[in-house]
């Protein structure tokens, strides 16, 4: 089974759902890409062919049309700040390549600039090491924060932040398949504990 992800969910949700779905179905042999959000991403892989099933952002993304697409989980956005320096200060704002254009805690001031320069990375590992190192501030998923060190603090935007649905994509064919359908359940339960 091949499967195309983005680098977070390659990373922190994948490992375990994987090492389950080979006890069930030993005879598979999983094979994970990371791919990148930009462009076509991930739901580009199946359409072309390279992958059978893609975990991808489905809610504003622009997906190739023929494939199956449906929701796993919602995942929330936090801001994330150097340790010891206040959330607030005015500040460098860094952004990812699928950072909300507009959160209830910036006003929309990351996309804007009007805080103070901004940078744009592809890579939320790229932001999480900048924040860390105290170049400025983001606001970044849930799963790209897994492990994050205590050189960072994490700040909940309240009810009214931001979120983002992860799905999967996948063939009309490959998604009655057995494996497939097992790997989405997988997939929703790890999702459901995010």
């Amino acid at each position: 089974m091949r499967i195309a992800a983005f680098r977070s969910t390659a990373l922190h949700l994948l490992p375990p759902v994987l090492q389950r779905l080979r006890a069930r179905y030993p005879g598979i042999e999983p094979q994970v890409r990371i791919v990148g959000e930009l462009g076509r991403g991930t739901a580009g892989e199946v359409a072309d062919g390279r992958a059978d099933l893609a975990i991808a952002t489905v809610e504003g993304a622009q997906l190739p049309p023929g494939l199956v697409v449906s929701g796993l989980f919602e995942e929330s956005y936090s801001l994330v700040h150097p340790a010891g320096y206040p959330a607030h200060a005015r500040c460098r704002w860094l952004t990812g390549s699928r950072t909300p254009a507009r959160t209830p805690a910036s006003g929309g001031a990351h996309r804007t600039g009007s805080r103070g320069p901004t940078i744009e990375a592809e890579d939320d590992g790229a932001v999480l090491s900048l924040v860390s190192r105290g170049h400025g501030v983001a606001i970044m998923p849930a799963l790209s924060l897994v492990g994050a060190t205590d050189s960072i603090e994490i700040t909940d935007l309240g009810p009214e932040r931001p979120t983002r649905r992860v799905g999967y994509v996948t063939t009309p064919e490959l998604a009655r398949s057995a494996i497939v359908r097992a790997l989405v359940r997988e997939l929703r339960n790890a999702g459901s504990a995010i």
